[in-house]
């Protein structure tokens, strides 16, 4: 059988691709022997940990003021998919709840993603330790980042960002913070800096990206996600002040080979870029890539209910009723309209 490959460049910067993808499997199989991994390598063609290898900081940037992003679900797409943390070199793959692939409601007025949504890598919310800021341990993944440029990105994208702000999200007892960024490129040209110059640019986009971020899980039968700081969106120092704490965090994870907890799993710390306890042969990571199965590039079916609208109609959702009700009243007002307009021409 013919094994297929699938590369996709990614710009860090505009003269050069530093990493792309390999895919395997089929993208929205449900069938475990074709699972789709999206795996990660360098312009040299080794074989690298997204989560572990692609540097915090862009290499263009000697100030640190520009991170790397990596991107796991463009904007206004549902599959879920993030960086596994238990599989050797930390492929993207879809999150799996029930039994079955996971994708995100299209709560109404939103489809999907309400950002590019991905991680920082070398970034470990670690929980075993409970931050300074909420007293709560980490929700065990590398930290979120919701990128609200004007455009969707692929997958697997190492995006580089502007940090803006963040958001402290309490899901399930613990933080899981959300770092508010633009991409670097956009930033600069629209001369955004701060959280007041993107409500000043784009007003109502923040308080938008927060309501999602409340109810998303609601659709699900979860309870609406509880926030820090009475759910404000804090600024540029905060954020950078916990991403340097979730860092350090990494670099204590790095060298540690077994880790793994109750109620936690475990977690892989593979890498072949950083010299640690942890790091795996070029040749060992190129074999676990080339194991999997072969690259379908023709897409399985998706569920019929992934392009279905949500729409909040629980008291737990009274809270953020005031986000539907306009676009209800709009959507049944041409609807009555429409019904109206038909009858007259028929008469």
């Amino acid at each position: 059988m013919k094994t297929y490959s699938f590369f996709l460049c990614l710009a860090i910067s505009s003269c050069s691709c530093q990493y792309q993808t390999v895919a395997r499997g089929k993208k929205y199989s449900e069938a475990s022997s074709s699972e789709y991994k999206l795996y990660f390598q360098d312009d040299q063609g080794n074989i690298v940990s997204p989560w572990h290898d692609v540097p915090l900081f862009t290499q263009t940037d000697r100030s640190n003021q520009t991170y790397n992003m990596i991107v796991e679900i463009p904007r206004f797409s549902q599959a879920k998919f993030e960086i596994h943390r238990e599989h050797l070199m930390n492929p993207i793959v879809q999150d799996i709840e029930d039994a079955h692939l996971r994708y995100l409601p299209n709560l109404f007025p939103w489809h999907g993603q309400v950002c590019n949504y991905g991680a920082f890598p070398q970034t470990w919310e670690n929980p075993f330790h409970e931050d300074e800021w909420t007293g709560l341990k980490g929700d065990k993944d590398p930290i979120d980042v919701c990128e609200i440029g004007s455009k969707p990105e692929p997958t697997g994208t190492v995006l580089p960002v502007k940090i803006l702000g963040i958001l402290a999200l309490i899901d399930g007892g613990e933080t899981d913070w959300k770092v508010i960024v633009m991409n670097s490129k956009e930033a600069a040209e629209k001369n955004i800096n701060t959280l007041d110059d993107l409500g000043e640019k784009y007003p109502g986009l923040l308080e938008s990206v927060r309501k999602f971020f409340r109810v998303y899980k609601v659709p699900s039968g979860k309870p609406e996600n509880k926030f820090a700081y009475n759910g404000e969106v804090k600024d540029k120092a905060l954020a950078e002040a916990v991403i340097s704490f979730t860092h350090k965090a990494w670099k204590e994870m790095i060298n540690n080979c077994s880790i793994s907890g109750e109620d936690v799993g475990t977690f892989n710390t593979g890498n072949t870029q950083q010299g640690s306890a942890c790091t795996v042969g070029r040749e060992e990571a190129r074999g676990e890539v080339d194991r999997q199965p072969a690259y379908d590039p023709v897409e399985a079916k998706l569920p019929d209910t992934v392009n279905e609208w949500s729409f909040l109609q629980s008291s737990a959702s009274r809270r953020g009723a005031g986000i539907f009700q306009p676009f209800c009243l709009a959507v049944l007002v041409v609807t009555v309209l429409g019904g109206f307009s038909e009858t007259v021409g028929q008469l």
